[in-house]
């Protein structure tokens, strides 16, 4: 795919995260403090959609069963809070900002 328009650093309040649907890949997009990061959407353990959990700090926790990864690298920090489940480190992707414009890298 290469390098894709994703959003507007308009459309992303500082802190804040959102869902991107791209063609059937799902990736979540962050903007800590003004540094963009994106990495797979879906948690690894059962697909919750990550941008539905909670953000603090560079730590995003899913929504369905507690996993947690660190957005700046995609790496699982906790796993979920069902015994003998497991989550698998995710996908990190380059972003870059032209401008007002949000790329990502895939």
């Amino acid at each position: 795919m290469g390098k894709v328009k994703v959003a507007a650093k308009s459309e992303l309040g500082t802190n804040k995260m959102m869902g991107l649907d791209l063609q059937g890949r799902y990736i979540l997009l962050t903007n800590m403090n003004g540094e963009y990061h994106a990495i797979d959407g879906l948690c690894s353990h059962l697909e919750g959609r990550l941008w539905e959990g909670s953000l603090m700090g560079n730590i995003v926790k899913c929504p369905r069963h507690g996993s947690e990864f660190d957005i700046l690298t995609g790496k699982v920090v906790k796993k979920p809070r069902i015994p003998f489940a497991k989550a698998m480190d995710l996908k990190k992707y380059e972003v870059t900002v032209e401008g007002d414009d949000i790329f990502l890298d895939l």
